[in-house]
């Protein structure tokens, strides 16, 4: 497949996604492995949109954090525990999902809980116009209880080599030693991904696929989902 300038990857997922007409606002779920680009991509995909004139809702699954005492309650290196207990997959679906799909009321949180911080938060309520598009950008996205929600899916994949390259420049600081980074990440986040794609296959849901070893080189396949 031919790599593509990510300028040129941003404009050819901007029309994509433009081209889906909906009577509600358009729910973009990005989906990809821990440090794979999901943000990044997310973040200049809305500057790219919103300089056609559209208006972009920006919301990421790290705000729906479940907190520590139920994402370790399978203890903190589990595996099954990072993937069913890690994230609120209830609140994403009932307060941002829903409510702007098919018969939804607009109005949604950006997210309840502050990650950084360890603790809740009280987000106010948002109202989404019909004509809007929301990308929401997160680890694990197109499984059973969320897939159907998303109007256009992209998945992202990286290598395993790149991801732990990304990961030791980006989280550091937060584990406060490489020791602890790589278990976590080779114990518990890669295998607990690894397993959601064999579970999910959410390959064979996704309306883009993104290969982002190199952002600046990378390589997009547009493709109709076997399955929604």
């Amino acid at each position: 497949m031919k790599k593509s300038s990510r300028q040129e990857t941003l404009n050819r997922l901007a029309r994509a996604i433009g081209r889906v007409d909906l009577p509600h606002p358009v729910r973009v779920g990005i989906d990809g492995f821990s440090c794979s680009g999901k943000t990044r991509l997310a973040d200049e995909l809305a500057e790219v949109l919103r300089a056609m004139g559209t208006e972009v809702l920006r919301v990421g699954l790290d705000g729906f954090h479940n907190p520590p005492e139920i994402r370790h309650r399978k203890g903190p290196m589990s595996v099954e525990g990072y993937l069913e207990d890690s994230f609120d997959y209830q609140a994403v679906r009932e307060k941002v999902l829903r409510p702007l799909g098919p018969g939804g009321n607009g109005e949604y949180l950006e997210e309840i809980y502050d990650h950084r911080r360890g603790e809740a938060k009280q987000a106010q309520t948002l109202m989404a116009p019909n004509e809007s598009i929301l990308l929401f950008e997160g680890v694990m996205l197109f499984r059973s209880e969320l897939r159907e929600l998303f109007d256009f899916r992209i998945l992202i994949d990286c290598s395993p080599e790149v991801i732990l390259d990304r990961a030791k420049a980006r989280d550091l600081d937060h584990f406060g030693n490489l020791d602890l980074l790589l278990d976590k990440y080779l114990k518990r986040f890669i295998p607990g991904q690894e397993r959601y794609l064999k579970q999910n296959r959410p390959a064979e849901s996704a309306h883009a696929l993104l290969l982002n070893d190199d952002p600046q080189n990378s390589v997009l396949e547009l493709r109709q989902p076997s399955k929604s």
